[in-house]
């Protein structure tokens, strides 16, 4: 025979009650009417009549929105502040005395204390006590728990648990594309995954310590720094949008910026309806960093366009990626059937270039025909080791017709 305890059902005098507090929602009237000639007759008239959305003897006109406390409350996203009411009342005929109130959210990880505890000294025969409380909502994916614990009389106890579940508000997805020069051009794809549309108030990268970002979501053409989403940045309910930046090393934090996985985190603030404040931050942004070669070559100017049988320089960038002196040597050749020739001297000492440092350098070239042209034909011999570093197809360049 199997042993059951029965615990007793108390009747406490105090009770307690929790509402969620939310925001009020626009409405239109909606106008439905017929003939009395015709079937239904006076009805709906009559249902028009009792509509609070209509004007009185007016009722067919639609008189715009209404603002309308909503019959179920919308989902607490991840981001948000959720605020409640919490109400006490006396419903005995006798006083209640020493009254502590306490309150807390219990989430998958921790327990966050929001409410006191809170001390009322009594509380009269059918009075009352509310206290509003809030409590930024920073975890997702699980069952959220409020805890109301109610003491009174230095005795009686009794908790009450408010269960809510917590939906994630955007749908973040990156891509990182990796350069020859260590820039990073890193792209963001966030859809509105809510159940109603959002204005995005700001929509940053907050890059990492020795990176500096470049924001790419600009018109070009206009001097104010205008975003290509206007004016007001809203995002639809399952709408998609895609951001862009380039983050390169912050040459002025320290002479050799280490190469790091982590770019940053995102800041996203928004706002949905009626002025709802959300804000959330991503988790770091982590790339795999790629393996550089000995050495990264790569144009940091060459000119737009040139003039055929004129010659032309442009600038390069040498950069030295090992912990160890290389001695260069610059040796330049002719392609063939190639429309450039070379007009600089094949077999230029470099001086040293010590460990992670760049050097620049000038080559000069003559374009023998018009069109977009390739350039190749660039060996650096590394003397210390003995090994060439072969270069083609690095770079184009447009040649024009002179008509002067």
């Amino acid at each position: 025979m199997t042993s059951m305890e029965v615990k007793e059902v108390v009747d406490h005098p105090i009770k307690l009650r929790v509402m969620r507090l939310g925001k009020p929602a626009m409405v239109n009237s909606k106008v439905v009417t017929c003939d009395s000639k015709d079937l239904p007759g006076n009805a709906l008239n009559a249902h028009l009549k009792k509509e609070v959305t209509t004007l009185a003897n007016a009722e067919t006109l639609a008189a715009g929105s209404f603002l309308m406390v909503p019959n179920v409350l919308e989902n607490l996203y991840l981001g948000e502040t959720f605020l409640c009411y919490i109400y006490l009342k006396n419903e005995s005929s006798q006083t209640i005395h020493d009254i502590i109130l306490k309150a807390e959210i219990d989430t998958a990880t921790s327990h966050i204390p929001i409410l006191g505890p809170k001390a009322f000294p009594k509380l009269d025969p059918y009075a009352s006590i509310d206290v509003i409380v809030k409590h930024e909502v920073k975890e997702h994916g699980s069952v959220n728990k409020l805890i109301c614990q109610v003491e009174y009389d230095r005795k009686h106890s009794f908790e009450t648990i408010f269960s809510y579940r917590v939906p994630k508000p955007l749908d973040l997805k990156t891509k990182f594309y990796n350069t020859v020069t260590d820039e990073v051009y890193l792209e963001v794809q966030v859809q509105n995954i809510m159940s109603t549309p959002i204005t995005l108030e700001k929509f940053i990268l907050e890059p990492s310590v020795g990176y500096d970002v470049n924001l790419m979501n600009h018109l070009l053409t206009s001097s104010e720094n205008k975003s290509v989403f206007g004016d007001f940045d809203i995002l639809d309910v399952k709408e998609t949008r895609q951001y862009m930046y380039r983050l390169s090393l912050d040459q002025t934090s320290e002479k050799n910026p280490p190469r790091t996985n982590n770019l940053g985190k995102l800041d996203i603030l928004w706002r949905s309806n009626m002025g709802t404040k959300g804000q959330i931050q991503s988790s770091p942004l982590v790339r795999q960093i790629p393996e550089l070669d000995d050495i990264t070559f790569s144009i940091t100017y060459l000119p737009d366009m040139v003039f055929c049988e004129e010659q032309f320089d442009f600038t390069c960038s040498i950069k030295n990626n090992r912990n160890r002196d290389m001695q260069l040597v610059v040796e330049v050749s002719d392609e063939e059937d190639s429309n450039l020739a070379w007009t600089m001297i094949s077999g230029i000492h470099l001086r040293l270039l010590p460990p992670y440092s760049t050097i620049k350098t000038v080559f000069s070239m003559v374009a023998l025909n018009h069109g977009l042209q390739v350039i190749s034909g660039i060996k650096l011999k590394e003397l210390i080791l003995n090994r060439t570093y072969t270069y083609n197809n690095f770079g184009h360049v447009f040649v024009t017709q002179n008509h002067s």
